[in-house]
């Protein structure tokens, strides 16, 4: 796997970062402490392959890919998130295992907007922050509406997209795309030391 290609991923996720901190300063809107519902119970959370290479190579910087992959493979495609640790005292509590190489729709829902019919952007806020800051939700909302805040989730996938066409475009199961990733990462090492050992031969 190129170097430049992670870097670009990673630099993207910074930007994502950074923007996310200034709009949750002027808006102070924030998740439920501790709260890992959305990740401990559904099974649409999507994220495209080229966003999991990071992660894939911090698994295999570990040695740890193929546990990994085996865990993969035995909780299916459409199970909640499989780096998702609950807590296991507070039943909804919870947290990333691999919270610095979390994709973007981990970094953006709940505080990031997407367009309606019209084109116009609205705040994805959660149900949970709705229910928990109804008022800062509100508050959110009028500031996305009004282009105070600028977070959109279409703007980074145009540039996942734009590092790789296909991988970065398409979006998956996210325990499917880091499958993907990790068996891509793995492959691409494997040739480069076939290509390493062919080259000592000669």
């Amino acid at each position: 796997m190129k170097k430049d290609i992670i870097f670009k991923i990673l630099t993207i996720f910074s930007d994502i970062d950074g923007k996310n901190a200034e709009s949750q300063s002027l808006t102070q809107l924030h998740c439920p402490p501790l709260c890992g519902i959305c990740c401990s119970t559904s099974r649409k959370v999507e994220a495209s392959v080229i966003e999991m290479l990071p992660l894939a190579e911090e698994l295999f910087r570990r040695g740890e890919a193929a546990d990994w992959l085996e865990r993969l493979s035995q909780v299916g495609d459409t199970a909640p998130c499989v780096f998702y640790q609950p807590d296991p005292l507070i039943s909804g509590n919870g947290r990333c295992g691999f919270y610095s190489w979390r994709p973007s729709v981990c970094r953006l829902f709940g505080f990031a907007s997407v367009k309606d019919k019209n084109g116009k952007p609205i705040l994805a806020a959660c149900i949970y922050q709705k229910k928990a800051f109804p008022a800062l939700v509100e508050s959110a909302g009028k500031a996305v509406a009004e282009g105070l805040v600028s977070l959109n989730f279409t703007d980074f996938s145009l540039q996942f997209s734009g590092i790789d066409p296909y991988l970065g475009t398409r979006l998956l199961p996210i325990n499917r795309a880091a499958r993907i990733a990790l068996e891509k990462y793995g492959l691409e090492m494997q040739m480069a030391d076939s290509q390493h050992f062919s080259k000592g031969d000669r």
